[in-house]
């Protein structure tokens, strides 16, 4: 079986939805239908789709805090977008609201290990990893936080409002076929979204026509600051580039070919690539590949780096403005998706073409006052934000979708 890089990415989308196990037999399944023509059980895979649906049936909570259910795909020691769940948790936890985590799938963790890396590897939240076995403890809030995971909130009836925590649109990770449209449905059952930036809010509002709230990006000020070694001690000036081979959203072919571009305008630019760095590929040019990093690491890093190309051809990530925090200047496609929180003030922005992304990446690397005007404006941009007052409009959209009084004070 000969692998290509997108049906990698396939594979990655199939164990980031339902866990490594799961994962694996979900896209080994698909890839036997398509290629082997071998029969699939398609009732045992995805009976869950059947779900019944039930109404939230309880009393929406009069005033207080809340008892919010999360339902989580998976527990893992690194993934971007539960950790921002994680962080939503630990800040709601402070201000008094109290807290269920259910994984839907299979898990290769039970709960108290589930529990204890979350807690070393993420924030040491007090709420507990559960299994999800099919019912819930009542909430006042029940929060899917995946595809897959609306599916086993739509069954559930013990609540008082659904939530949708949509950090990306996911429909778009498929080619046009079942898995998108089951995707698609998932818009369309009344939940309130609680979206990663305004351009999800817009999309889902628009062509689905589900009510959204929608928070924004932020970045930890322990760690990312532009405090620190600027530049390599031999002159060199160095782009760094957010190569995730195995995401298609990212773009990685076309920041290759940008950056191919690049090495032969300006030969003695140093490239390094972060991400997922294969074991064995040829690029067109020499290339470092730092492998695992610390957050700490991760941070000098980017403070090393003269330019950084980040591509989001779906939802932006939060990468941007941790990079801009650190005094980087960054270049990034152009697009709704993007900017929602990016502009030509604070980015170079550019077509999503080889051609143009080089231009926009020379353009910083040969010109000092403009590459240094954009790294302060990015700079500003990061500073304005913080974690705590997102977090915060996450709080109001609860209290939003469930039509009830949001409290005047915390408990912080």
């Amino acid at each position: 079986m000969t692998w290509s890089y997108s049906r990698l990415g396939r594979v990655w989308s199939s164990v980031s939805n339902y866990g490594l196990s799961a994962g694996l037999q979900d896209a080994l399944a698909r890839w036997s239908r398509h290629r082997l023509h071998i029969a699939q059980d398609v009732l045992g895979d995805y009976s869950w789709v059947l779900n019944e649906d039930r109404p939230a049936t309880l009393r929406t909570p009069a005033t207080g805090p809340l008892r919010i259910n999360w339902l989580v795909p998976n527990v893992s020691e690194a993934s971007g977008g539960f950790f921002n769940v994680i962080r939503a948790i630990y800040h709601l936890e402070r201000w008094g609201h109290q807290h269920r985590i259910y994984v839907v799938g299979k898990s290769t963790l039970n709960g108290a290990q589930a529990t204890k890396l979350v807690r070393k590897y993420y924030f040491p939240i007090k709420a507990e990893v559960e299994l999800f076995k099919g019912t819930v403890a009542n909430s006042d809030a029940l929060v899917a936080t995946l595809w897959r995971t609306a599916y086993a909130a739509r069954a559930l009836g013990n609540t008082a409002r659904k939530f949708y925590f949509v950090q990306d649109l996911e429909h778009l990770f498929y080619p046009e076929g079942s898995l998108g449209e089951f995707t698609k449905q998932t818009y369309r059952w009344g939940f309130h979204g609680i979206t990663a930036g305004r351009w999800i809010a817009d999309v889902l509002q628009t062509e689905f026509g589900m009510e959204c709230s929608a928070f924004g990006f932020s970045y930890d000020r322990e760690i990312y600051s532009p405090h620190g070694a600027r530049r390599l001690a031999d002159g060199k000036k160095r782009v760094l580039f957010y190569a995730r081979a195995t995401t298609e959203r990212r773009g990685f072919e076309l920041g290759i070919l940008a950056l191919s571009l690049v090495a032969k305008k300006m030969q003695e630019t140093e490239f390094v690539l972060v991400g997922f760095p294969p074991r064995s590929i040829q690029l067109p040019f020499a290339a470092i590949f730092p492998g695992t990093l610390t957050i700490p690491e991760l941070a000098a890093l980017y403070r090393s780096c003269s330019v950084a190309l980040v591509l989001s051809l779906t939802n932006l990530s939060l990468l941007p403005v941790e990079l801009m925090a650190c005094g980087c200047a960054v270049v990034s496609n152009s697009g709704p998706n993007v900017e929602w929180l990016l502009s030509d003030e604070t980015t170079q922005l550019a077509n999503p073409t080889p051609e143009a992304l080089a231009d926009a990446i020379l353009a910083l690397l040969s010109n000092e006052q403009l590459r240094s005007r954009k790294a302060a404006a990015g700079l500003a941009l990061a500073q304005r934000t913080d974690w705590a007052s997102e977090i915060k409009t996450i709080e109001s959209a609860f209290y939003r979708g469930l039509n009830a009084p949001f409290p005047d004070k915390h408990n912080v």
